[in-house]
């Protein structure tokens, strides 16, 4: 298992990783991936530009990943939004933690980039968790922000300064 920064090498495993994961329909905010295309200018974007994405990488698949993107409105630069997702069968052995640690410290390094902004579910007790394990403090909450097959799912912001 290693964990190393994004590359065109694998995007198509990304993209799969992320479907795998949106269709748990828990976690993420999609319940389905991105196309191909979709994936391929997301990683050209952030490799021209240097931004923070890393991947979980086992027997040559992406198996997590996580990224902080740049707000792309005037303003609203210095805020970074952080995603994430690893698939099922390797959670609970430490990647959310390293992917997290890897991700937030390529993060610093962008000099513009002072605060890193998240959504989570409410339900996912265990992603807050970690989060809060790195700082990351509550900022407001959507009540009622998802309705997803007929269940509620209050949305928490958290934010971390940087």
């Amino acid at each position: 298992m290693t964990i190393q920064y994004t590359s065109f090498a694998y995007t198509e495993s990304y993209c799969r990783a992320v479907d795998v994961v949106a269709r748990e329909r828990q976690y993420l905010g999609a319940t389905e991936g991105f196309p191909l295309d979709a994936s391929f200018s997301f990683a050209k974007t952030i490799i021209e530009n240097n931004l923070a994405q890393y991947f979980a990488i086992d027997n040559n698949q992406v198996v997590g990943w996580c990224d902080i993107i740049p707000k792309s409105y005037e303003g609203l630069g210095h805020v970074g939004v952080l995603g994430m997702g690893v698939i099922s069968e390797y959670r609970g052995k430490g990647l959310g933690t390293l992917l997290l640690q890897k991700t937030i410290e390529h993060a610093r390094n962008i000099n513009h980039l002072e605060k890193v902004e998240l959504d989570v579910f409410e339900s996912n007790s265990s992603a807050i968790a970690r989060y809060r394990k790195f700082g990351f403090e509550v900022e407001g909450k959507r009540e009622n922000g998802r309705k997803l097959d007929d269940v509620y799912d209050n949305i928490l912001l958290m934010r971390k300064f940087i």
